[in-house]
């Protein structure tokens, strides 16, 4: 493939997620989308996710598997906001369907490097921050078995060149009605 990535002639695994990560204040605890939903949707786990306009707090993004893992995702999502008490906050609106979480841990309690393996999801910490994850794509869950087998070729993200946009806008919920302002240009 003319696109894929290489490393000293072998070529790149699959991806886990193509897209980025950012703390944001934990004042901004209700987050409102349009896209799949209510509840954590995945590319390859969302039949009974329906595109809608929903609403959640910070602490409702988050299910507490037995094991603590990333979780909370959102697909096929056009824009999503997140705002404090007082209505006033960021939207985020993409040119094209983009994935979304917000939770209120960090990616490391997930992945083992703050409290080691086999932990329990009672033992963590909440954050003092909101870790947003905006991605154009996320592999799916896979696993047709419990053993770990791998997500279908149609939901892994082959290490390729890819890019995405999406707008950061401020918005106040006394003043701007969301979806208008997610259509807006500038």
């Amino acid at each position: 493939m003319a696109n894929e990535l290489f490393i000293n002639e072998a070529p790149l695994p699959d991806l886990p997620k193509f897209g980025m990560t950012m703390p944001l204040s934990k004042k901004l605890d209700t987050v409102q989308w349009f896209g799949r939903g209510p509840h954590e949707n995945y590319v390859d786990r969302k039949q009974s996710s329906f595109i809608g306009h929903y609403t959640r707090t910070i602490s409702e993004f988050y299910f507490p598997y037995i094991r603590p893992q990333e979780n909370g995702n959102r697909t096929d999502t056009s824009w999503a906001s997140l705002t404090d008490s007082n209505g006033v906050g960021l939207m985020f609106a993409g040119n094209d369907k983009f994935e979304f979480s917000a939770l209120q841990y960090s990616t490391n309690a997930f992945d083992g490097t703050e409290l080691g393996r086999y932990r329990h999801s009672n033992s963590l910490t909440k954050s003092e921050q909101i870790t947003f994850n905006l991605n154009h794509k996320q592999m799916g869950v896979g696993g047709d078995t419990s053993w770990g087998a791998k997500p279908h070729p149609q939901y892994r993200i082959p290490a390729k060149s890819m890019s995405y946009k999406f707008r950061l806008l401020p918005i106040d919920l006394n003043k701007h009605d969301l979806i208008k302002r997610s259509k807006q240009t500038f």
